[in-house]
């Protein structure tokens, strides 16, 4: 291309970058050329080969190997799940694809190429983390189709030298095809070819280390049949039924014994650890006992044990799940933390399904006990009695919480470790395991959720359900009980409004993602929300005429809102109940909206209030349509489910400078000229808001707006 000044180089990557197509997917992959698959090697449990070669059908139009060039980013996969926190892209191997043909135009080492990659596909943030010893970090290409390969060519631009293994094959069977040092000269930079050899879909490259630098990555092969084209981007399938908002709302919690406390939210998720259920410090599994009675209490009258849930439930129809983290009590007691794998015994290898047998089984206890399929009692290891089953009170089961933190630096889990682990979790790894392993071989009807993730990272997700496609005989997706996000509005310093961090675009975005990867599996945003405690860095921005609490309270609301309108399936506030002062310090430490003195003595913030005058007077209503989302005013207008006559508008100034605008006119449509709307506000102290009746003219509502929102509700077809 005769490309020869920086400027230009950095001109044909923006072009390149702009011809890519889809999202970023990092697949998972074995981890070494004898292949822990994550379901066991050597004679253990493993699904049939992942790619079905079928019959051998000559090349189309291939009469020698040629460049190939379909190869998307959305097939191509990090397993170490890099891509988001770590601030890497595994695209960058293929990305100046179509600037090169290293075999039609390689040049000797040290000569000058006509075109030199500059893109590498390293992780820039935590970068330790991504490269388990023995392990590196690997990332997957999927060709979609086998292609006779012959040769693999790639840029070397290192500054240190380091082990770099090129392999073929399948996620269960990997061939090492080549292996090399990377060149520390810079005088030594250029193209190196290794021959493949093979028949396959599949190609790994694992690096030991962050500081190589492979800048493009060019195969050559011929393909056994029409390579595909790019998969779309755009989402057109079925989605989800919209939920109401008395279904819509949860919130995060340690277990609470007070219905009233949580009478708004409809999703309870409650912190909780394995150690709590699995305390047998003596006995070595499969010998081993539960204790499943830490949030029950003893019932005098019933002789037996209640559990708050059951409460809940009765209450207000509330659905209770335990996001299940850390190791058992015997391995916490030998310094594990909950950020560890919760692995049967130390030192047991994390990818390997086979390493959380005792988990597997302790799911299982949890799922026959509290699941709605009774089982044969005499089958449960327990450290108490009476001996139960099928209470009937939960079937859905979170296994972590966070598992891709960052900052825990090397008990960081990867995809393929947590993948691992769930499909333990979930069946035993198709009965592998043995039957008292697995939610799904307790109670059919119960079903795993995703460990809620610390960002909007949908390549992980993408990871794994790449993972289950190539892993598992039924290629089931793990997860049906949800994928659920975490995200908290803030710019990386300080927490800001869910419209200036584009709150409803991004999880738009993420949904519509989401449904491409696991369509009909719920989308949660698992944690939200804001700290009261100004030295907080996720203290509620400061509204103009509001205290922190109420700034809190309506930020909260503005976020609930967004959140609906972007076709997430519920949203799960963080946090429901503070434990301190109002003034501490610590971030996400006053997230909560009551605060608990003793039982008689409760102080419910605005928050509260404002969240039970949302519910209580949207209950039964949906998001239907996002009427303004522009200028001084925001519009968003909800619709009763069962009365789709009865619409509510969502009302704001997207704000946080304390803008009011007196009087403006809200257009309801003409039907409804001559009735009447009733105008919500959000007082602090109030379960269903204050209401005012206003009059419709020509069709408008003269509505006060400011950046509390208000909700302004009509009968569309007529005056009432």
């Amino acid at each position: 291309m005769g490309v020869n000044t920086i400027k230009q180089r950095r001109r044909m990557i923006k072009i390149s970058k702009q011809l890519r197509t889809g999202f970023a997917v990092f697949l998972p992959v074995v981890f070494l050329a004898c292949g822990n698959t994550g379901r066991g090697s050597s004679g253990g449990p493993g699904p049939a080969d992942a790619v079905a070669m079928g019959p051998v059908v000559p090349a189309v139009s291939c009469t020698s190997p040629q460049k190939i060039t379909a190869i998307y980013k959305d097939h191509v996969y990090d397993l170490a799940g890099y891509a988001d926190e770590g601030k890497g892209d595994p695209f960058n191997l293929f990305d100046e694809n179509a600037y090169v043909d290293p075999r039609a135009d390689s040049k000797p080492v040290g000569a000058a190429s006509a075109y030199t990659p500059l893109t590498d596909p390293q992780p820039r943030f935590a970068r330790e983390i991504y490269f388990p010893s023995g392990k590196g970090s690997r990332i997957v290409t999927d060709l979609q189709i086998p292609y006779k390969l012959s040769e693999v060519y790639v840029y070397d631009r290192s500054r240190s030298a380091d082990s770099v293994w090129i392999y073929t094959g399948n996620m269960n069977n990997w061939k090492l095809r080549a292996a090399f040092t990377t060149r520390d000269d810079p005088s030594q930079w250029g193209w190196r070819r290794f021959s493949l050899g093979d028949s396959a879909q599949y190609v790994m490259i694992r690096f030991s280390s962050f500081e190589i630098r492979i800048t493009e990555m060019v195969l050559y092969g011929c393909p056994y049949g029409q390579p595909p084209p790019p998969s779309s981007t755009v989402y057109q399938g079925a989605r989800l039924p919209k939920k109401r908002m008395k279904e819509f709302l949860g919130a995060n919690y340690f277990v609470e014994q007070e219905p009233a406390w949580v009478r708004p939210f409809h999703e309870n998720r409650v912190y909780t650890y394995a150690s709590y259920f699995d305390d047998d410090t003596v006995n070595e599994y499969p010998h081993n006992r539960y204790d499943l009675r830490h949030f029950g209490f003893w019932n005098t009258g019933l002789r037996q044990y209640s559990y708050f849930m059951d409460d809940l439930h009765k209450a207000n129809g509330a659905r209770t799940w335990y996001s299940i983290r850390g190791p058992s009590l015997w391995l916490a007691r030998q310094g594990f933390t909950d950020k560890d794998r919760p692995l049967t015994k130390p030192g047991m290898d994390p990818e390997d399904t086979r390493s959380y047998a005792r988990h597997a089984n302790m799911m299982w206890h949890l799922a026959a006990f509290f699941g709605h399929t009774r089982v044969d009692t005499n089958l449960l290891s327990l450290s108490h009695s009476p001996r139960r089953s099928g209470l009937g009170l939960m079937s859905l089961y979170e296994n972590g919480n966070e598992e891709d933190a960052w900052w825990v630096g090397s008990r960081y889990c990867s995809p393929m470790e947590y993948f691992a682990q769930s499909s333990a979790d979930y069946d035993g790894a198709e009965g592998a395991l043995g039957a008292r392993t697995g939610i799904k071989q307790a109670d059919p009807g119960s079903d795993l959720m995703t460990s809620g993730i610390i960002g909007l990272d949908t390549n992980r997700i993408k990871v794994y359900a790449f993972l289950c496609k190539t892993l598992r005989n039924d290629k089931a997706f793990l997860w049906q009980g949800g994928i659920q996000y975490h995200h908290y509005s803030n710019n990386g310093q300080v927490a800001i409004t869910p419209e200036e961090d584009s709150l409803r675009w991004k999880l738009s975005h993420t949904r519509d993602f989401t449904y491409r990867v696991a369509p009909g599996v719920e989308c949660i945003l698992g944690e939200n929300g804001y700290d009261k405690g100004r030295a907080s860095r996720q203290a509620a921005p400061l509204l103009p005429g509001y205290t922190s609490a109420q700034s809190q309270g309506i930020l909260i609301l503005r976020s609930i809102n967004a959140t609906a309108f972007s076709g997430f399936d519920r949203y799960v506030l963080y946090w429901l109940r503070d434990f301190d002062n109002e003034d501490i310090p610590d971030v996400y430490g006053t997230s909560g909206v009551l605060r608990v003195f003793s039982k008689d003595s409760v102080h419910y913030y605005p928050g509260w209030y404002y969240i039970s005058t949302f519910v209580n007077r949207l209950a039964d209503f949906v998001p239907d349509t996002i009427v303004q989302e522009q200028g001084p005013v925001w519009i968003y207008k909800y619709r009763h489910a069962s009365s789709p006559d009865s619409v509510a508008y969502f009302i704001y100034c997207p704000t946080r400078r304390g803008v009011h605008i007196s009087q403006y006119p809200l257009t309801v449509g003409s039907r409804t000229t001559g009735g009447s709307a009733e105008v919500i506000s959000f007082p602090d102290d109030s379960l269903t808001g204050r209401q005012t009746t206003r009059p419709i003219t020509d069709g408008k509502v003269l509505v006060d707006v400011e950046e509390k929102p208000k909700l302004v509700m009509i009968v569309e077809k007529g005056a009432r």
